[in-house]
């Protein structure tokens, strides 16, 4: 889950919800909300939280420990690939995605998924 993965990288990288906070330009009850599930950051701030913490926006989304060898290094089984593939399925299919959004959506996994990067 997002927000266990980033109360992960925050008790790693010894930062509080408070600091995380002043670090991203958001109040302390904002990141609160996060880490509790109660709102969904956007893209924007997932990266700004990913900057502060020091990894990755991929790594927000790992659901590995830190020390495990890297997606690259190791395969996924297609079954675990699929079920992931739900899950980001599942979430959004709840949000409300005008074009915009959706246009956006697309063109993160793009870069994501861009292998020259």
């Amino acid at each position: 889950m997002l927000s266990d993965n980033i109360k992960r990288l925050m008790t790693v990288k010894n930062i509080t919800s408070k600091k995380l906070a002043e670090m991203v330009g958001v109040s302390p009850t904002h990141i609160s909300y996060i880490l509790n599930n109660k709102r969904e950051p956007s893209m924007e701030l997932l990266n700004k939280i990913a900057t502060a913490l020091g990894v990755s926006i991929d790594e927000v989304f790992q659901t590995k420990s830190l020390n495990e060898p890297s997606s690259s290094s190791k395969n996924t089984s297609h079954d675990e690939k699929k079920k992931q593939i739900s899950t980001v399925a599942a979430h959004l299919e709840e949000k409300n995605l005008t074009p915009q959004k959706l246009k956006l959506l697309n063109d993160y996994i793009d870069i994501l998924f861009n292998d020259e990067f």
